[in-house]
C-alpha cells in the first residue's frame, strides 16, 4: 500500500482551511445555555475532553439530560421508558467564565435501578474543570479548557477535524499492528507508518475521541496533520491512509 503523501498533506490543509473560514464567519456573541438540554454524555468525568448539547425533544424526553439553572445549578442524568434500566444523577453548581467558557463542579451522584438506590455519593466537591462554548450548526459543543483561549479555538478545530474524519473514515486504508500499550504515547509508539515517509515519533497528540469503531488519536507535525486509530478490543492501532 502507497501513502499518497502530498494527498493527505493537502486533504489536511483544506480542511484546517475550510475550518478557519467556518469559525471566522461565527459571530461572536453570548451563547445562551440555560434550560433543559438533550447531551450526548453524563457530566461525570474528567476523562471526557468535550460534550455536545442541543435544545431538548419535549416530544422525546428520554436519553442523557442536562438542565441549567438560573440559580447556577445543574442536574444531569438518563431517562428511559423502561424501568429496568439504571438511572444515573448528578447533579452541583456552574458557572459562566466571561462569555466563552463554563465551569461544573459535582457536588452529589447516585445510581438506582427498580426504584432503589443503589449507590450515592454526596458533600462532593469534584471540579470537572472549565470548557470552552461554542455553537455550530447543529448543536453547542463544550471543550475542555486549557485557559488559553487561541488554544480552545484550536481544539475546535480539532474537534471539527474528528468530525469530517468519523464521517468519511471508510474512505481510508489501514495497516493494523499489535499493541500492548494502554496509553495514548504507548499506543503511539506502536504505531508503525509503512512508507517511512513520517516520522510519527515527530507528531504530537493533539485530540482524541472515542467513537464506536475506535479510539481516534489527531496528530500533528507542524502545519501537517494525521489520523491514527486504535482498537481497544483487538488491541491494533494504525494510521489511517487516504485511498
Amino acid at each position: 500500500m502507497t501513502l499518497r503523501k502530498n494527498k493527505e498533506l493537502n486533504l489536511s490543509k483544506c480542511i484546517i482551511t475550510a475550518l478557519l473560514l467556518f469559525a471566522q464567519s461565527v459571530v461572536s456573541a453570548q451563547i445562551n445555555v440555560y434550560g433543559n438540554w438533550s447531551i450526548d454524555k453524563i457530566l461525570d468525568s474528567n476523562d471526557f475532553q468535550e460534550y455536545s448539547i442541543v435544545k431538548q425533544d419535549d416530544r422525546n424526553p428520554w436519553g442523557n439530560i442536562l438542565t441549567l439553572n438560573l440559580d447556577g445549578t445543574f442536574l444531569c442524568g438518563n431517562r428511559a421508558p423502561c424501568g429496568n434500566d439504571v438511572f444515573r444523577v448528578v447533579s452541583g453548581d456552574f458557572v459562566k467564565v466571561g462569555d466563552s467558557h463554563i465551569r461544573f463542579i459535582v457536588k452529589r451522584k447516585s445510581s438506582s435501578s427498580y426504584g432503589k438506590v443503589n449507590h450515592l455519593d454526596s458533600n462532593l466537591n469534584k471540579d470537572l474543570g472549565i470548557f470552552y462554548i461554542y455553537e455550530d450548526a447543529n448543536s453547542i459543543r463544550l471543550i475542555q479548557s486549557s485557559g488559553n483561549l487561541q488554544e480552545d479555538k484550536d481544539r475546535m478545530l480539532y474537534s471539527q477535524m474528528l468530525d469530517f474524519f468519523t464521517k468519511e473514515w471508510k474512505s481510508y486504508d489501514f495497516a493494523w499492528e499489535n499493541t500492548d500499550g494502554n496509553q495514548p504515547d504507548e499506543i503511539l509508539k506502536d504505531c508503525k507508518e509503512k512508507t517511512k515517509q513520517i516520522d510519527l515519533s515527530n507528531c504530537n497528540i493533539v485530540f482524541s475521541r472515542n467513537e464506536s469503531y475506535g479510539d481516534i488519536f489527531l496528530l500533528r507535525e507542524n502545519e501537517s496533520f494525521y489520523y491514527v486509530v486504535y482498537n481497544a478490543i483487538n488491541k491494533k492501532v494504525s494510521l489511517a491512509y487516504p485511498k
